[in-house]
């Protein structure tokens, strides 16, 4: 089986360039991994042309497996603009370089229905087309717009997975979500025929990756980390965070604070001027390798996504490595810290974060007798449900299905 892979890239600097910090990259290269043990299938994956990378000079810094092709593509390097750009031409030059492909595995569901009516109108036979979202746009569920409600993304999503033959959602929140939303804006006929073909990829991490790159090696100081990206419009809350550490740093000294800031749109230098107890593990964007051996150094990361259903990632990752996280009581976090989990905070009525300096003053204290406790195991049971080894299994029984 041929399988296309249509990247959805979203994170670059500010000098318009790519970055492989990025977690889609990150998911695509985790699933394939297994996938590729456990099929014989080929995967052709669609990615920003090599040039337009910041951070590295070859695609096989990300993968290399002789069964995984990187197809350079003219993409737009604007995440916003990339989800609404399709050139028929680019692609149809493209696809005929291909071979025979059997399922577009597409990533961007907003242009989910230019792909279907390509296949059905220029190739002329019968490929699946599979639609994943991982940023979907709530705009009728009070603060859950994604972007301003003018150009909202649902109706191209639902667009998208109205026409696909299975639609991917990251997890039980986002379906819950969509639902939510749908129910307000879309016919529920269409609404219950999507549901049917829908399914849960509820990617996250690498268990045999992150354990690969295991040190015992901690900091001196227990370490507080801020692993998300960090932004002008502050879509991951780090401004509270920093006024958080600050806070603390003012009543004990015996912690360290470091930002991964994956997509380098904040300076390193403001962040040294403006944050207390910082460390500068790296001033450049970190190899997958440091990123792995810093999450296993650290004792405390901070997640504070109030939009993000599925919590991201990076959570998942960082409890596989022994880190208390500390969020709010919501969503996929609360599922899989459970409802008596001592290291919850409170967003406020403006995510203000009031009590969020002594949580992190509480989990300092309580780490090394927090990690070893059964309750901690149960979390890190849950949390494999997230792992490429777990969901490839989901993953491939329902590709297969597709031309039972």
């Amino acid at each position: 089986m041929n399988i296309l892979y249509i990247l959805q890239q979203s994170i670059y600097n500010n000098n318009g360039k790519w970055l492989t910090g990025d977690s889609n990259i990150q998911m695509m290269r985790g699933v394939l991994r297994e996938l590729i043990k456990k099929t014989d299938w080929n995967f052709y994956v669609l990615i920003a042309d090599i040039k337009d990378f910041a951070n590295i000079k070859s695609y096989k810094e990300i993968f290399e497996h002789k069964r995984v092709h990187f197809i350079p593509y003219d993409f737009p390097i604007n995440a916003f603009l990339l989800r609404q750009n399709f050139n028929v031409n680019s692609f149809d030059s493209l696809f005929k370089k291909l071979p025979k492909i059997d399922i577009v595995w597409n990533n961007i569901s907003e242009i989910s229905r230019n792909i279907k009516t390509f296949l059905k109108y220029y190739v002329g036979r019968d490929i699946k087309l599979i639609t994943c979202c991982y940023w979907l746009d709530t705009p009728m569920i009070k603060g859950q717009e994604k972007i301003d409600k003018t150009v909202s993304y649902d109706w191209r999503q639902f667009d998208g997975f109205e026409c696909s033959d299975l639609v991917v959602f990251t997890c039980k929140s986002t379906l819950k979500a969509f639902i939510k939303n749908a129910k307000r804006k879309f016919n529920n006929n269409f609404i219950n025929k999507i549901l049917k073909k829908s399914t849960i990829w509820d990617f996250g991490y690498s268990i045999k990756e992150l354990n690969e790159n295991k040190t015992k090696n901690k900091f001196t100081k227990k370490t507080i980390m801020f692993l998300n990206r960090l932004s002008d419009i502050n879509y991951t809350h780090h401004k509270e965070f920093i006024v958080a550490v600050n806070k603390l740093s003012k009543k004990r000294e015996d912690f360290n604070v470091v930002f991964t800031n994956p997509s380098m749109k904040i300076k390193f230098e403001d962040l040294e001027k403006n944050v207390r107890n910082i460390y500068l593990y790296s001033t450049n964007s970190l190899t997958r390798k440091k990123y792995i051996e810093l999450l296993w150094r650290g004792c405390i990361s901070v997640h504070l996504y109030t939009k993000e259903l599925y919590g991201g990632c990076a959570s998942r990752e960082a409890i596989e490595c022994n880190n208390i996280i500390i969020t709010p009581k919501v969503y996929e976090y609360r599922r899989i810290l459970g409802e008596d989990y001592d290291f919850y905070i409170s967003p406020g009525s403006n995510n203000e974060y009031k009590n969020l300096y002594k949580v992190l003053s509480k989990a300092l204290d309580r780490y090394d007798d927090f990690i070893i406790s059964d309750y901690f195991k149960n979390i890190k049971e849950r949390n494999r449900e997230s792992s490429f080894e777990y969901i490839s299994n989901i993953v491939k029984s329902d590709i297969e299905k597709l031309y039972e």
